[in-house]
């Protein structure tokens, strides 16, 4: 063959594999077009579910010790500075506050900045006053603390966020230091690549990269990080396709909630969205120009430079690119002095979450299982907002935590739940002593026997009778001896041993006398007391035997909060929850909490009067001990006992909340506590951490206060109240006195003449 010949044979084979190589490439160019455009357009990334706590609403008149409101900011990461000038900062001056409030979207729509004063007076929140314009607001809200997520698959946590809550300054500083050309190419930037290559070559190792910002975006959600040919080709190529189908700013804003920030435990840090949370606890629209530099630095490398472990290389780092942004005209020469010198102000935690709630997120995550969500949730995320008070949160596990290691017992667990008895959110839930860590819920699992716990049921049942049952009806306190079928006789006792022959209701209640409790309850019924239990929202297995009215019955901590929670509120009974709201990260609303209907379970006397008992209880009961640390508040509460003092309970009530604690051994021996050696300890020290608030009952007009005599319990004359020392004086339903009824209790006999002629 001659030499012409072979090369056009060698030409034609050239030419052939060309188009064959252009046909390759056109049909893969269609496959990458089609698929590439659909996975960019529903699925760029995986979304966690954040979860929020309580959001505390700020009006006038409101009991809130200034003490509680700093802390709260601390809490909220408020920086507390001389003057007042940015989101995020708060100034303390006495008793009176200003406060710049962060922009926050809510569960019910965004809300803007706000820079108000707050005037307290005696620990009450008197004035809210907008500046700089003076008016004063009827109410306001602080955001809600960050307490958990719940991660996605792949393991990623980011808040997404829109592009146009990014500020411009970030913006324009993430295109000068990565792509300065990126409104200008096609998605590759040939000339970038180039000079990357003679950069790498001259140095003999990488040094230099040419990928434009939609190459690291596609190479960040699609592909591996290995440094081959064929893999920067093929990421060129889908470049290219994401170019010519999606708009600048789409491409910008998916690189901006996806590029990595770091690392938070085991979960990657990803989007510009919780970098902002992350490293400054700020929402996006606050960053400065100082913060912009720092999170533009780390995208380099997260690693290298983390301003926690390496504050020096994160300084240089930042300073470096404000040097940039005033050289460049993003910065005019006072900020970016005032930037260069300002420290690098980021959050001392190392965690999104500083501190964690796994016993309450048990509780959220039961909850979620009967909310329906989108089956595709993970692609938009999910905002969480529940009623968690971290700082109730924190004195709840603080005060079990001290009380065990005071009584020396270091096997001893406990349980504590708070819950708002009006709208049924719960405020608190602890599951053991070691709160941090994931493991035996108490406060949900253990079924434990609550005691005395049951008597205010069974009282509330008898004064719904109040023809038959008064607080001052005398109840007798008798050995007790009861048959029960298949099984040996059930003689009950008191927990002293001894037995005081009769006494009135209200004393037997205020003592928690086990022998009259037991009577009255034979009296209602065991199936009664399981009715009116079911009603209260105990779902556990109950049965109807006489051994019910000495709570025999296994219920949870949980459970035990929400049938207080019934016996608490006035307006009836209403079942707990956790979580307010849910929302997509875009803030469209996935679920709003609607209350269900309060079910009266107990008529308004009968409520007023178990509640009246129960402050009786407090005051120079069985709660003593509480009455006395609080004497102002005027709480309600009762204690409970277990056979061999295997459970120490007690349950407080003041104007919000009902308070429940549960002390005892995970295998159920002898604590050697009461309820009021153990459990009123720890409720005790909560409430020095986070002070009630006074509970005044609302008395029912029904209800007056009236005499009754001690030993007969028959209402007698009002005349009668200084006469007899054996009168006794308690709110009952106003009915009139037995005409001729005299101080002694008895009826006055008429002679013929007044039965004749009358008085």
């Amino acid at each position: 063959m001659s030499r012409n010949s072979f090369f056009r044979h060698v030409g034609w084979l050239a030419v052939k594999l060309g188009l064959v190589a252009a046909a390759l490439l056109f049909f893969y160019w269609i496959y990458l077009d089609t698929t590439l455009t659909q996975r960019f357009s529903q699925s760029r990334y995986q979304a966690p579910a954040l979860v929020y706590g309580y959001a505390l609403p700020l009006h006038p008149g409101q009991k809130l010790p200034p003490e509680q409101l700093r802390r709260r900011l601390q809490l909220l990461g408020y920086r507390a500075v001389a003057d007042v000038r940015d989101s995020g900062q708060f100034q303390q001056t006495g008793d009176a506050f200003v406060l710049y409030r962060r922009p926050f979207d809510f569960a019910d729509g965004p809300q803007m900045a706000r820079k108000v004063a707050l005037h307290f007076n005696d620990e009450t929140l008197t004035k809210i006053i907008s500046l700089p314009d003076g008016r004063e607001l009827d109410s306001m809200r602080l955001e809600p603390p960050l307490i958990g997520r719940f991660s996605t698959h792949s393991r990623e946590d980011r808040l997404l966020v829109g592009f146009e809550l990014v500020p411009n300054l970030f913006v324009d500083t993430l295109l000068l230091v990565e792509d300065r050309n990126f409104y200008h190419h096609n998605g590759v930037a040939p000339l970038a690549i180039a000079r990357a290559l003679v950069a790498n070559i001259r140095a003999g190792h990488t040094v230099q990269g040419g990928s434009t910002l939609t190459q690291q975006l596609v190479k960040n959600l699609y592909l591996t990080r290995e440094q081959t040919l064929l893999r920067k080709a093929h990421e060129a190529m889908m470049a290219l396709v994401i170019d010519a189908r999606f708009s600048k700013n789409d491409i910008l804003e998916a690189y901006l909630n996806e590029v990595y920030f770091g690392q938070d435990r085991g979960n990657a840090i990803h989007g510009l969205g919780l970098a902002s949370v992350f490293y400054f606890g700020k929402q996006v629209q606050e960053l400065n120009a100082a913060d912009i530099a720092l999170l533009v630095g780390l995208v380099k490398g997260p690693s290298y430079y983390d301003p926690r472990r390496h504050p020096e290389r994160a300084k240089q780092r930042r300073d470096m690119i404000l040097q940039l942004m005033f050289e460049h005209d993003l910065l005019s020469k006072p900020d970016y002095l005032a930037a260069l010198r300002s420290d690098l102000e980021v959050k001392a935690s190392g965690h999104l979450v500083s501190s964690s709630q796994p016993d309450y997120l048990d509780r959220v995550q039961q909850e979620l299982a009967h909310i329906p969500l989108p089956a595709d949730w993970q692609k938009q995320g999910l905002r969480i907002f529940t009623g968690l008070d971290p700082l109730q949160q924190a004195a709840a596990e603080q005060a079990l935590q001290d009380t065990v290691r005071r009584l020396k017992k270091p096997d001893l667990q406990g349980a504590v739940v708070v819950a708002d008895y009006h709208d049924g959110s719960v405020r608190a839930l602890v599951g053991g002593t070691q709160n941090n860590a994931a493991g035996f819920n108490r406060a949900l699992l253990a079924l434990r026997p609550i005691g005395s716990l049951i008597k205010p049921v069974i009282y509330s049942l008898a004064l719904q009778q109040p023809d038959r049952y008064q607080l001052a009806t005398p109840l007798l306190d008798n050995p007790v001896i009861l048959d029960v079928q298949g099984d040996k006789a059930w003689q009950p006792n008191n927990y002293d041993g001894e037995f005081l022959g009769q006494l009135p209701l209200y004393q037997a209640f205020v003592t928690s006398r086990n022998i009259p409790a037991v009577n009255v309850g034979l009296d209602i019924g065991p199936e009664r007391i399981v009715e009116q239990l079911r009603a209260l929202g105990v779902e556990t297995p109950l049965h109807a035997y006489p051994s019910i009215s000495l709570g025999a019955s296994a219920l949870s901590p949980y459970a035990v909060a929400r049938l207080y929670a019934g016996l608490a509120n006035p307006q009836g009974f209403r079942p707990l929850h956790t979580i307010e709201a849910i929302t997509q990260h875009d803030g469209m609303s996935v679920y709003h909490h609607q209350p269900q209907p309060l079910q009266q379970v107990l008529s308004p006397e009968s409520q007023y009067l178990t509640e009246y008992t129960m402050q009786g209880v407090v005051r120079e009961g069985t709660g003593k001990r509480l009455g006395e640390a609080f004497p102002n508040a005027h709480l309600a509460g009762k204690s409970g006992t277990t056979n061999d003092l295997r459970d120490s309970w007690f349950v407080a009530i003041d104007a919000e909340q009902v308070m429940t604690v549960w002390m005892g051994y995970d295998d159920n021996r002898s604590t050697g506590l009461t309820g009021s050696s153990g459990a009123l300890k720890v409720l005790r020290q909560m409430l020095k951490q986070q002070p009630p608030q006074p509970l005044q009952l609302r008395r029912p007009e029904t209800i007056i206060d009236a005499n009754f005599r001690s030993d007969s319990g028959v209402r007698v004359p009002d005349s009668c109240s200084d006469a007899d020392p054996e009168v006794l004086r308690f709110p009952a339903i106003d009915k009139p006195v037995i005409e001729g009824m005299t101080c002694a209790g008895t009826v006055e006999e008429k002679s013929w003449w007044q039965r004749v002629f009358g008085n």
